[in-house]
């Protein structure tokens, strides 16, 4: 924990004169993320996104599993991947980005609208939403966090977990609903509620790319 306090307040020091504006969203699709598909990995990024068997337990090689989104697939997002609180005002976790250069770096946001703002979040895109359809924007940010919705897909918790949680966009609308989720996710539903203090889709914020902290990098196995 004090690694991980002595890395926020480096990062905090780090003025947003080139920040990017956007919103930010929730998702947990449990499906394998982009950023375990070598197709999608830019140079000079090393390792890729850790994948998951159905039980949480690391594939060994996760670029070849294909994706529990699909008939018989075997390749799940992890639950490590839940948002982890360091302190009242800082949490890391992971993200969906736009577009697959951003793959496995890492962004510190702020939020500027919604419960948490002021807070701040460091979070390593491990996943990629493409072209961003409805309310979505390209600048835009999406946070995973069990609970958080399925978006499109929403096969990859239906096949891991038989269900989904909440409505496709948006997921579960308050902390009781996270009481629905499995036990070891329950505790990233709960980072919404009990840490953000609400929703957090559609909160405005601010970011920058930031050097991927190792507490991050150890979880996904990435890093850019």
């Amino acid at each position: 924990m004090r690694l991980d306090i002595s890395i926020a307040a480096a990062l905090a020091c780090v003025p947003f004169a080139h920040a990017i504006t956007g919103k930010s969203y929730t998702s947990w699709d449990c499906c394998k993320p982009a950023c375990a598909w070598s197709a999608n990995l830019a140079r000079g990024v090393q390792g890729s996104a850790k994948v998951c068997d159905i039980n949480n337990n690391p594939l060994r090689d996760g670029l070849s599993a294909t994706t529990g989104c699909s008939t018989g697939g075997v390749g799940y997002l992890c639950d490590t991947y839940s948002p982890i609180p360091v302190s009242d005002n800082l949490s890391y976790g992971f993200a969906i980005a736009g577009p697959t250069s951003s793959c496995c770096k890492c962004y510190q946001l702020t939020w500027t609208s919604g419960n948490a703002r002021g807070k701040q979040m460091v979070v390593q895109a491990i996943n990629s939403f493409g072209t961003p359809t409805g309310d979505l924007k390209a600048n835009d940010l999406i946070i995973l966090s069990p609970g958080g919705g399925s978006g499109p897909n929403d096969a990859g918790c239906r096949n891991q977990y038989g269900r989904i949680w909440g409505s496709s966009n948006g997921g579960v609308t308050s902390a009781n609903d996270c009481a629905n989720l499995p036990q070891n996710l329950q505790g990233g539903c709960y980072w919404r509620w009990n840490w953000a203090k609400g929703t957090v889709n559609t909160w405005n914020i601010d970011y920058q790319q930031v050097a991927c902290p190792p507490r991050l990098t150890t979880i996904s196995g990435c890093n850019a």
